[in-house]
């Protein structure tokens, strides 16, 4: 009996698990009964559980029984969003204010069931991690994690992620070469000024008029200094100062977010950031400061793990049903964390399904994917590791 038809045999059983799931969504870090669902299962199939890394996270270790080789790693995010869940379904959400409106419930189910047939079919070489992480949806959960010393308690060669994705032909797999998401960081923009009456703008410096030439200068670095190769997002979302009309105010503030694929772009990016803010706060006897927080870094896969998923997808799919030029997303993945540096092998695949858009109240997982999709992650571990 092949891997497809192995797990379809318990396809029933995975989709109880899938939409258990559904009806107790957790949000961000705050998974205790999502995390013990999962450590339930893995221990009852002989499943080694460590629960120590980003503190709702639930690590399942496995060894083949072949003998030592490389370690890969398998990740899926359990995180729920704060919304209503209006899917209607028997198993809707139970907890109000909560729903699995992303699909971490079919992306947990998917990874249970991988864990179940390889420890069922332990003939293979080295060793798989299992790794199901909190707050994927807050881009919090790897860091987390990875700051436990996850890595080094369990270090891997290569690590492998998925999503489904309904805006792509349900039962396609869709990935590219290279960055497939985009690193994020948000910003913070403050301009001290000289406070004063409103009737004496010459006797002030005003940080509010500052702030805006600022902002509308930065919006020529991405086209004057950034080719257009390359993609690059600058976003100002948000700009506050002053608290009445007739007085302008001691400081302004402004914030937002920057996205890149390549690390040349976004430091760059920040570096002429700094340099205009500085030099047009100088020319009006102000203060700039422009700091920088980290939300994730660009997902990039890698050439080998991308060859190995091609041509799984392909044995298990057809070749028509493989994109392998999907376009890349210039929204964050945290998967990246996991990926400690450029000797660990990564790859982010995206599999079609059907079903409403990605964070929408009637958004409910398409179960129909779960055999393709397990039948991936299982041949995965199988090449890699004989």
């Amino acid at each position: 009996m092949n891997t497809i038809e192995y797990v379809e045999q318990w396809h029933q059983e995975i989709t109880s698990w899938r939409q258990d799931l559904h009806s107790f969504p957790e949000v961000g870090f705050d998974l205790h009964q999502t995390a013990q669902f999962v450590e339930d299962k893995l221990i009852s199939w002989g499943i080694e559980v460590d629960r120590s890394f980003g503190k709702t996270g639930v690590v399942g270790i496995l060894d083949g029984n072949l003998g030592p080789g490389r370690t890969i790693a398998y990740r899926a995010d359990m995180d729920a969003l704060p919304m209503q869940d209006n899917t209607g379904k028997p198993y809707a959400s139970k907890f109000d204010g909560a729903a699995h409106a992303c699909g971490h419930d079919g992306h947990t189910a998917m990874l249970l069931a991988t864990a179940r047939y390889l420890s069922e079919h332990r003939d293979f070489k080295g060793r798989v991690v299992f790794l199901f992480q909190p707050a994927e949806e807050i881009g919090a959960g790897a860091r987390a994690m990875m700051e436990d010393g996850l890595f080094e308690t369990y270090p891997f060669d290569e690590v492998y992620g998925f999503h489904n994705m309904p805006r792509l032909k349900e039962n396609t797999v869709s990935l590219r070469y290279g960055p497939i998401t985009g690193a994020g960081e948000k910003f913070s923009l403050k301009v001290s000024g000289s406070s004063g009456h409103s009737s004496v703008p010459h006797k002030c410096v005003n940080p509010i008029t500052i702030s805006a030439k600022i902002i509308t200068a930065w919006q020529s670095i991405v086209t004057e200094c950034i080719p257009s190769s390359e993609m690059c997002v600058l976003a100002v979302t948000k700009i506050q100062g002053g608290e009445v009309f007739n007085s302008i105010p001691e400081s302004a503030e402004a914030g937002g977010t920057i996205r890149f694929y390549e690390k040349e772009v976004g430091n760059c990016l920040k570096r002429r950031m700094k340099q205009v803010a500085q030099s047009i706060a100088d020319a009006y006897d102000a203060e700039a400061e422009v700091e920088f927080e980290v939300l994730c870094p660009a997902t990039v896969n890698t050439t080998e793990h991308v060859d190995c998923v091609v041509d799984i997808a392909k044995q298990t799919v057809g070749a028509n049903n493989v994109d392998t030029n999907v376009e890349p997303s210039p929204g964050g993945e945290d998967m990246a964390f996991f990926k400690k540096d450029d000797n660990v092998g990564a790859c982010y695949f995206m599999i079609g399904s059907k079903g409403t858009n990605l964070h929408t109240c009637d958004f409910d997982f398409d179960d129909s994917i779960i055999p393709m999709g397990v039948t991936i992650l299982c041949r995965i571990a199988q090449q890699r590791l004989n």
